[in-house]
């Protein structure tokens, strides 16, 4: 089974605000644990809902180690085209090497002239032995 952390659509929805890193939160976590030594295949599943003004031409994410700290490191990037006025799922995944004790996040950013809203959001991750 992959260890899921999930928001339910509709529950709690997160504002994004133009050219501003942002981490996602997944049931009210930023970082969320992955403290083993193997291969782990990990993805994110995102509801953003687009503005029909201002929409952003790029919407961006990032797999992060260690967020929120000095040793921060940024992987698994891509950009994902916005749908100005539009509900819509993106996803991101990505393969990591798991260590001890780390902790992983996920932020995103956008180049539009007004927040994003982000519904339904989904981290999950499987170990490969």
């Amino acid at each position: 089974m992959m260890p899921l952390y999930k928001t339910p659509s509709g529950s709690d929805k997160q504002v994004v605000l133009p050219r501003e890193w942002t981490y996602v939160t997944f049931r009210g976590f930023t970082e969320i644990p992955v403290s083993r030594w193997r291969w782990n295949m990990l993805g994110v599943l995102i509801r953003v809902e687009y503005p029909v003004w201002g929409c952003p031409t790029v919407f961006t994410g990032r797999f992060a180690r260690w967020p929120n700290s000095n040793d921060e490191d940024t992987t698994g990037f891509d950009d994902k085209t916005p749908l100005p006025g539009d509900n819509h799922h993106h996803y991101w995944s990505h393969f990591l090497k798991g260590r001890k004790n780390l902790t992983l996040g996920f932020k995103v950013w956008h180049n539009g002239q007004v927040p994003v809203i982000l519904d339904g959001r989904q981290f999950k991750w499987k170990r490969f032995s």
